[in-house]
């Protein structure tokens, strides 16, 4: 039993209920280490968090005690959490960090990442990225670079420009 179990995710939870409650509550079956009650841009609370517990057992108790348990008049799910993400590991020494990134607007709606690589590649990107909403391109993206040089280089040259050829830009 790693990490894993011992994440739990709290749906349908009452939207006055705070963090703190959820921890006193969850605290009834043992330590908890975390508690992330997920809110939405505005600051509102969405209805559902995240608990850590201490141990795998102590996850399991929870889950067992307080799945279909009222709170508040709310039934909560409590099951173990699909995924449990871990900060990413810091980039070895000989690896390139991208620290210098240009925004690209106007993409067709068909261009994916590698297409917008291919388009910067005489200025040797590091990453290049579109961004995506409900599964569809949202029109824009970033590519990044390891030097100032080679990104400022990549924006005057190719500013304004069009790719017809492969139709990356609209």
């Amino acid at each position: 039993m790693g990490e894993t179990r011992r994440k739990l995710f709290v749906g349908n939870m009452p939207f006055t209920f705070s963090a703190a409650e959820t921890e006193k509550l969850f605290a009834e079956c043992g330590v908890v280490k975390d508690v992330e009650v997920i809110k939405m841009k505005d600051g509102r609370k969405r209805g559902f968090a995240f608990v850590t517990m201490a141990t795998a057992e102590e996850a399991a108790a929870a889950a067992e005690k307080f799945d279909g348990h009222d709170v508040m008049g709310r039934i909560i799910k409590v099951e173990f959490s699909k995924s449990f993400r871990k900060p990413a590991p810091p980039p070895s020494p000989d690896t390139i960090v991208a620290k210098y990134k240009l925004y690209v607007s106007n993409l067709a709606w068909k261009a994916r990442s590698a297409d917008l690589k291919e388009f910067f590649l005489q200025f040797n990107p590091v990453s290049a990225n579109i961004v995506f909403e409900d599964r569809k391109s949202a029109g824009y993206g970033f590519v990044s670079f390891g030097t100032k040089e080679e990104a400022e280089a990549a924006l005057t040259e190719l500013n304004g420009k069009r790719n017809l050829w492969k139709g990356l830009l609209s």
